[in-house]
């Protein structure tokens, strides 16, 4: 079933259980997430969810209304403007698999495989079944993505589209929606694709984690798709593991240089890095964008103030509310250099691109991985160049490129 205002079934007198400090709707039970205030309206005290406010307010005196889930088949053509790959191809065919056989699985595919092309036999497999399909991810900028790609290719199909302030609801069949929207179902799904399950937040709540396991039907499928796998991970798929090391259109991960700089330093007597004006001026002089990557917001802001000799130049970060805008800037040539912070590790693809990552020591191997698949992801600039600017090489530096390379060869590690 799945939470809505609207439903006819009174699943709980209350979204909240006061004295037990239990929310009915995400299951928080941490007494520290919630919040009591007087109420002048109901003249008594009520309590709400912090953890799931962001859906909106569950709280003590406002009943939890419910619709039941309903299944029902539906013809669900796709159209692919590209051929799969054979490797591709027998993905696709392990995906339909573990919808069919109702199992859990793991596709380990390095970035700019073509994991959601990848996708699109399983869920048409599911909806031409019966199967309710939920793909979510836990990063906003993704969902949008993958909305965007899927409602291209299956023309015909009602999809849901849920995230912070956008509902676009149907019957919820197929629902595209970010992790935090499924606290609204329960035992709801046949299958749940996670794309980028690694990635914040979803990597370290519990709670969002037990919200893909809560929605899901009994015997439903979890496909989760990743190129930077953990061991919970692993553990979740039971073993069910697909890799796929190559992009679809065959080229290497570009292989990021290692540049020994100390940007900072710089930035505190207030002129630029000498190594980092190199290198944007170089990548200007080719006609190419790029991202560069920063480990904190205010360094961010910073460096772009002094970057008042170049053109197209802006910054984006998680609470930018015109990030959406810059990012569609920059696919269409507005912007040519675009300062980041981790926001834009993941779901963002540009043509033409590079990428300069400014004090590399902070970063984790994994995010970097993400990072540099940023670049080369479209078979019409199928290269570019990675740099690492760094104080001193470190573990997560030579962790990330070794896996790099392993890709390359044809190999995963995970």
């Amino acid at each position: 079933m799945y939470f809505d205002s609207k439903g006819d079934i009174l699943y709980k007198e209350s979204g909240v259980d006061s004295v037990k400090n239990l929310c009915h709707r995400c299951l928080n039970d941490d007494k520290t997430l919630f919040y009591e205030f007087h109420s002048p309206l109901h003249q008594k005290k009520v309590k709400y969810c912090l953890n799931c406010i962001g859906i909106g307010r569950s709280d003590s005196v406002t009943p939890l209304i419910a619709t039941e889930s309903a299944s029902r088949r539906e013809e669900c053509g796709y159209k692919l403007h590209f051929e799969l790959t054979e490797i591709q191809k027998a993905a696709s065919r392990k995906v339909v698999e573990a919808v069919r056989e109702k199992e859990n699985l793991l596709l380990h595919a390095v970035t700019g495989a073509g994991k959601t092309e990848i996708i699109f036999e399983g869920i048409k497999y599911a909806r031409e079944n019966g199967l309710n399909v939920a793909v979510v991810s836990p990063r906003i900028d993704v969902v949008k993505e993958l909305h965007l790609r899927l409602s291209g290719a299956f023309r015909k199909a009602r999809i849901d589209l849920m995230f912070a302030g956008v509902k676009v609801k149907f019957e919820h069949h197929f629902t595209v929606c970010t992790v935090h929207q499924l606290y609204n179902f329960t035992d709801h799904f046949d299958c749940i694709i996670v794309d980028e399950f690694d990635a914040f937040p979803l990597a370290g709540d519990t709670h969002l984690q037990g919200a893909v396991r809560k929605s899901l039907t009994a015997r439903g499928s979890i496909i989760i798709m990743t190129a930077t796998p953990t061991r919970k991970m692993l553990k979740l798929a039971g073993g069910n593991v697909f890799q796929i090391a190559r992009r679809y259109h065959g080229h290497d991960l570009a292989i990021p240089e290692i540049h020994y700089a100390n940007v900072r330093k710089a930035m505190e007597k207030g002129r630029l890095d000498a190594k980092l004006e190199r290198l944007l001026d170089g990548i200007m002089t080719h006609g190419r964008k790029v991202l560069v990557f920063f480990p904190e917001i205010k360094m961010m802001h910073e460096v772009h103030g002094l970057m008042g000799d170049f053109d197209g130049v802006e910054a984006v970060y998680s609470g930018d509310a015109a990030r959406y805008v810059k990012v569609q800037r920059m696919r269409e040539g507005d912007i040519r250099i675009l300062l980041t912070t981790t926001i834009l590790e993941r779901g963002v693809t540009f043509r033409d691109l590079d990428v300069i990552v400014v004090h590399t020591e902070y970063f984790p191997a994994d995010t970097l991985i993400q990072i540099c698949g940023r670049v080369g992801r479209k078979p019409q600039d199928p290269t570019g160049n990675v740099h690492f600017l760094t104080l001193y090489n470190t573990h997560h530096i030579r962790a990330a490129i070794r896996k790099i390379k392993a890709f390359n060869s044809g190999r995963t590690v995970l």
